[in-house]
């Protein structure tokens, strides 16, 4: 169900459909898109980065699940601000990051570029870290 909850959103996202932005709060889009796509990328980062060791042959299918991914990122950091989002120039500036990192994610995803797929995927962890100390509440 949550596979199909995400495919379902991330075809609206990538639609363009500002729809699953409208219809979810920040915590339902992180959970739904931000979460699964993020992993997505985490995981392919992990395996192409340089510094872990030689290059890792990589199929198309998963540069192209990782494409799939950072579009549905790119689109996500494109609704972070808004009426129901928070405030301030530092929110403004973490959503900023979130789409600039997502961006080159993908243009490096798109060219099967490892070593740039990799920073900008370390770059990113680092961004949503950091926001998240700052604006996720904690249970």
């Amino acid at each position: 169900m949550r596979l199909l909850t995400f495919t379902v959103a991330a075809s609206l996202c990538i639609a363009g459909s500002p729809a699953a932005a409208v219809l979810m709060s920040v915590t339902e889009g992180m959970k739904a898109l931000v979460d699964p796509a993020s992993n997505t990328v985490f995981a392919l980062a992990g395996e192409v980065d340089p510094v872990n060791g030689p290059g890792a042959k990589v199929s198309q299918e998963r540069w192209e699940q990782a494409l799939l991914a950072t579009q549905v990122l790119k689109n996500a950091a494109s609704n972070l601000n808004g009426p129901q989002k928070q405030p301030g120039a530092i929110w403004i500036k973490s959503a900023a990051d979130f789409a600039r990192l997502t961006d080159e994610a993908e243009k490096a995803a798109g060219k099967e570029d490892a070593a740039a797929f990799a920073k900008a995927a370390n770059d990113l962890g680092d961004t949503c870290t950091s926001c998240h100390n700052r604006h996720k509440r904690q249970k």
